[in-house]
Parts: structure tokens; C-alpha cells; sequence
């Protein structure tokens, strides 16, 4: 089968994915973001410009669009490279369009988001379902320096990824390769996307220096230099309980710490400097780093520990924390059980909805 990889987002993985597979010879069919600022910043460079110790060059990119439509159009595998809090909107928006020989990849997913997009795709009308599956992390440590103009400062020495189902891992593993070589497969969809490492990497390091967070400094660029001791156990913690949390439904988690070692052998870089005409979702230290973790990802494990009776007093405490740091109402918007279809908490239902029976 002919790949032809269209990028859904055209953010700091988006173009930094564009940018390293075209300079490494995978060509990319099209790059999509309906937001058009940077697809107006592509096109009128021609391309992308690559910095950093990673990959440098100039990457031409032939079709920056701001049409969905048209970008489906252009190629069978799409690289979705957007917050996963906007996954189902863009399930929604993609299914008029989707192929049943289509491959959809979430890079990254996040606790259950394959289920939740080929969910949201059925109740869309989708009968013949694409191959859908997710990435762990991004493959990089990446930011945008400017307009058209990415940043990686680290790649990932390995990026677990499975397909939903999972006995379709070897096809979905197939289809990811040549845009992302260092792909390797874990077991299940969701294994891979409850052992998403930024919840441990990003709340407890936000929530424990939000005067650094709203006080900014030159100094302070460098978000994972702000560890210490206390937030390094906080971070340890809660990393116990999330996994606790999913061994007791079946499934096969990755520690934090694991995730480093596979992707980075636990090696921190620091941040490349950026311009003064960055885009501003590129910040260092981004407000997503709670938006999206929290709901998407530990609202999930202190439900599925209140319904089992497992304590996650630490997972209660980020959550409360972060509701009030955001003014926002985490667990009223995040992932739930019933989201997912698994309020049943039964280990062979759930084996049998990722594909692992």
C-alpha cells in the first residue's frame, strides 16, 4: 500500500513533523490547520524552516491548506497533531470524508482517545471504520521559533504507539513508521494513552511554581529545570497511583520514569532560544500543560480509583488544585468511564473493546 501522510495541525509538532520528514525524505501530501495564520506563514515561506541540534534546513512543504476537505483529498494517513481536547470536534469534522482504508494517528492520544474518536466518528454515521490508533507522546521536544520556523531540540530515541484494535498493531506500526522510524508498539490503545508521561511531567511542576508560570523571567525558560525535591515525590506519586489504577482494570502501564528512560534515557535539553515574532502558542510554559492533562487524563484515574476503592488522594489534590488555579471545573468536562464505554471496570469488556481478546 501507497502512504500518502497529510498533518492535521499545523502547531509546534505539526510543522516540526513536517519539517523532519521532509528533510529526511517521506514526503508530506499536504499540512492542515483551520486556524490560517500559520498556514499563511508556510505559504508564504515556501516551507519551513528547521532549527535546533535535531534536524536543520529548509523543508519545502507543497500543500499548506486551511480546507479539511481538501487535505483528506491529498493522502490515507493523517498524522493528527492537535491539543486531544479538540479530538472529537475534529472526529466530527472528519467523518463526512473518512475511508475505511484510511489510517488516523493521535500523536499523541491521551486516556482513551482512540475510543473516543472512533466513537464519535459512529456517532457521526461512520459505519466502516478507519484504522485508528496513537503515539504516547510528540516525538519531539519541540517548539516553534518563529513563524514557519520549528525548533526540536530533542527527538525521541523510541515512541510507543498501539492501534485500536490492538490486533491490528503490526498494520498500524506499518503505516507510522516511515514518518516516525523510532515508533515501537505496546500493547493496547489505551494502556498507551493512560501512559502518556505529561501529567507527571507538566502538573505538578506548573501548579507548585505558578509564581514562575505568571511572573515569567528569562531565567525561567527552561520548565523542566523547576523540579525539586517535593515535586519530584508529588510527580512520584501520583505516577503510583495512575498505575495502581490501571493494573487493577487489566491494562499494561508504563511508569513515568520509563517513558523517559524509552524516549530520552532520561536526558533533559534545554529550550532553544526563541524570536520576538513567535506564535503565541508556542510558550514555553503553555496553559495546556493543565487544560489538557488534567481533564483528559487524571479526572479518569481518580474515577476509576473512587468506583474500585483504590485511594488517589494525590490525583484528588492536583485536580482540586488545578480547578482553582484554572477556575475551571475539571471533573464536570474531563474523560470519564462512561466516555470511554468501561464503566463496567470488568478487565475481559475492556480487553475485548481494545482489541486485546
Amino acid at each position: 500500500m501507497e502512504y500518502k501522510y497529510v498533518i492535521i495541525g499545523a502547531g509546534n509538532g505539526g510543522q516540526s513533523l513536517a519539517g523532519d520528514m521532509v528533510l529526511h525524505g517521506t514526503k508530506v501530501a499536504a499540512i492542515y490547520d483551520k486556524n490560517p495564520a500559520p498556514i499563511r506563514d508556510i505559504k508564504e515561506s515556501g516551507g519551513i524552516k528547521m532549527s535546533g541540534p535535531v534536524m536543520q534546513g529548509f523543508a519545502p512543504i507543497e500543500h499548506p491548506t486551511e480546507g479539511l476537505e481538501d487535505a483528506m483529498q491529498q493522502g490515507n494517513v493523517f498524522l493528527v497533531t492537535i491539543v486531544a481536547n479538540f479530538h472529537p470536534q475534529l472526529a466530527r469534522e472528519m467523518a463526512p470524508y473518512i475511508r475505511e482504508t484510511d489510517t488516523v494517528i493521535l500523536i499523541p492520544g491521551n486516556a482513551g482517545s482512540s475510543l473516543i474518536f472512533r466513537k464519535t466518528l459512529a456517532e457521526c454515521g461512520v459505519k466502516k471504520m478507519p484504522l485508528i490508533g496513537e503515539t504516547i507522546s510528540m516525538p519531539y521536544a519541540t517548539r516553534l521559533l518563529g513563524k514557519a520556523h520549528a525548533g526540536i531540540k530533542a527527538k525521541k530515541l523510541a515512541l510507543p504507539c498501539a492501534a485500536l484494535p490492538a490486533s491490528r498493531n503490526e498494520e498500524f506500526l506499518a503505516a507510522l513508521k516511515p514518518a516516525i522510524p523510532e515508533a515501537t508498539l505496546w500493547t493496547d490503545s489505551l494502556s498507551i494513552g493512560m501512559s502518556n508521561g505529561n501529567p507527571c511531567g507538566h502538573v505538578p511542576y506548573y501548579l507548585m511554581n505558578i509564581g514562575k508560570v505568571e511572573a515569567p523571567t528569562p531565567a525561567d525558560v527552561n520548565f523542566h529545570a523547576w523540579n525539586t525535591p517535593t515535586t519530584d515525590r508529588i510527580s512520584d506519586l501520583y505516577d503510583e497511583e495512575r498505575m495502581t489504577v490501571m493494573r487493577a482494570i487489566g491494562l499494561n502501564p508504563l511508569s513515568h520514569h520509563e517513558v523517559l528512560k524509552i524516549c530520552y534515557a532520561n536526558k533533559h535539553y534545554d529550550p532553544i532560544k526563541q524570536q520576538e515574532d513567535r506564535p503565541e502558542n508556542a510558550v514555553q510554559v503553555p496553559d495546556r500543560f493543565i487544560d489538557e492533562d488534567v481533564p483528559l487524563n487524571m479526572v479518569l484515574v481518580s474515577e476509576i480509583g473512587h468506583k474500585l476503592g483504590i485511594p488517589t488522594p494525590v490525583a484528588d489534590l492536583l485536580i482540586d488544585l488545578s480547578n482553582l488555579v484554572r477556575e475551571k471545573d475539571f471533573r464536570a468536562i474531563g474523560t470519564k468511564t462512561e466516555t470511554l464505554g468501561i464503566q463496567s471496570l470488568d478487565k475481559e469488556s475492556i480487553h475485548a473493546l481494545v482489541g486485546l481478546a
